[in-house]
C-alpha cells in the first residue's frame, strides 16, 4: 500500500523506522554531501510517502514486522533521472508475477 494512505499513525512509524530515505526534508547519514553522486531521491517526506509501498495485512493496516518498502524515486533536483525511471508503478511482487505468468521465449 502506499504511505499516503496509511493512517497518520501509521506514517509516523514508517517514517521512524525508516531512516534511510533521502528526502529534502530528510538527509540520512549515508549522504555526506549534497553532490551529483547523490541526487535527492525525494522533495519531501509527504512525496516519499506518495511513492513508496509497504507491507499490510490484508485488513489493511501496516505490518510492522515487515523491514523493508520499495520506493520509486521522484528525483526533485534531477529531471533527467526522472526520464529514466519512467515505467509502469509496479511493485516488485507484480512484476515478479507478470514474468512467472508471461515467461519470455529466447
Amino acid at each position: 500500500m502506499l504511505g499516503i494512505r496509511l493512517t497518520a499513525k501509521e506514517q509516523a512509524v514508517v517514517l521512524a523506522a525508516f531512516t534511510k530515505r533521502y528526502t529534502e526534508e530528510h538527509i540520512p547519514k549515508w549522504v555526506k554531501s549534497a553532490c551529483l553522486a547523490h541526487p535527492v531521491q525525494f522533495s519531501s517526506d509527504k512525496d516519499w510517502l506518495e511513492h513508496t509501498r509497504f507491507v499490510v495485512y490484508a485488513e489493511g493496516y501496516l505490518d510492522t514486522r515487515a523491514k523493508w518498502c520499495e520506493s520509486s524515486p521522484t528525483w526533485p533536483r534531477n529531471p533527467e533521472l526522472r526520464a529514466a525511471n519512467q515505467r509502469e508503478d509496479k511493485g516488485n511482487a507484480e512484476v515478479l508475477l507478470d514474468r512467472l505468468t508471461h515467461p519470455r521465449e529466447f
